[in-house]
């Protein structure tokens, strides 16, 4: 879903993560310009240790079906078990909550929870955030990477980027980030290119991270050595690029839109996760 414009919507689930970068994280200062990173390409030993991880992971998990214990989750949650998302946090004022589509709920398992919401500041800036926690099988949550392409986006980069949060461990927030890009077709029959910017990360009992890899070692890990299914939260942010389509706007390029991410998180982070 696109912001101040609407684009269609084919309602396949993007819960997601993606493959991991060695690029070092760069830390965005709300109404900064962050540097562009300089992106080096993972060695082979890099890639094949990542590979071993992966399949250890795949191997134990497999292999330990008849986990009995499931972790608490590390966001907070309504009543009704569905993620807690805030209405309103500093500037930002949150549209009708809403959960997973119909056809989610098809493809995703039965326990899989979901919230989301379109945020709107004063001035201006829209956003949506939506947060997917997973119930005991582990293939509730999906790479974006897998799902975006799908609906039509071009994935230009990605890569981690820190955004100074005082409420999160050490004081700063490793989210990854996407730029990508759509074609969409207007009602009198014009096309256009829009651009976004996609973050997110990941959510566990005690544990947040940005990346795949380490989901999957530390899940694999609690159920080998816990007995213990991990309940990850996967909370992601999406910042269209008002620019190129709304004459005035404020988000006009990519970086433009990672500080309207920046500003959203230090505002509602601390209503998110628990203590």
């Amino acid at each position: 879903m696109m912001i101040g414009f609407r684009l269609p919507h084919d309602g396949r689930s993007c819960m997601s993560e993606s493959s991991t970068t060695t690029t070092p994280p760069v830390v965005v200062q709300p109404g900064e310009q962050p540097a562009t990173p300089r992106r080096r390409g993972p060695s082979t030993n890099q890639i094949s240790i990542v590979v071993a991880i992966l399949a250890a992971g795949v191997l134990l998990t497999a292999t330990t079906t008849d986990v009995t214990k499931v972790s608490q989750p590390g966001v907070k949650l309504y009543p009704d078990g569905t993620p807690y998302l805030v209405d309103q946090a500093g500037d930002w004022v949150g549209g009708e909550r809403t959960g997973l589509t119909a056809d989610e709920q098809l493809l995703l398992p039965k326990d899989t929870e979901g919230s989301r919401r379109l945020f709107k500041s004063k001035d201006g800036n829209e956003l949506y955030c939506s947060i997917v926690l997973a119930g005991r099988d582990v293939t509730s949550i999906h790479r974006p990477e897998l799902c975006l392409p799908g609906q039509g986006w071009k994935i230009q980069n990605e890569y981690t980027q820190s955004i100074p949060v005082a409420a999160a461990p050490g004081g700063t927030l490793d989210v990854m980030r996407m730029n990508a890009s759509r074609a969409i077709q207007f009602p009198d029959g014009r096309t256009a290119e829009v651009r976004s910017v996609f973050a997110y990360w990941f959510v566990g009992k005690d544990r947040v991270t940005p990346y795949h890899w380490q989901r999957i070692y530390w899940t694999a890990k609690d159920r080998v050595f816990y007995n213990t299914n991990h309940r990850w939260a996967y909370i992601l942010i999406h910042v269209p690029i008002t620019g190129d389509v709304q004459e005035g706007s404020a988000v006009k390029s990519p970086d433009d839109a990672m500080k309207v991410v920046a500003r959203f998180v230090q505002d509602i982070y601390p209503s998110l996760v628990v203590k």
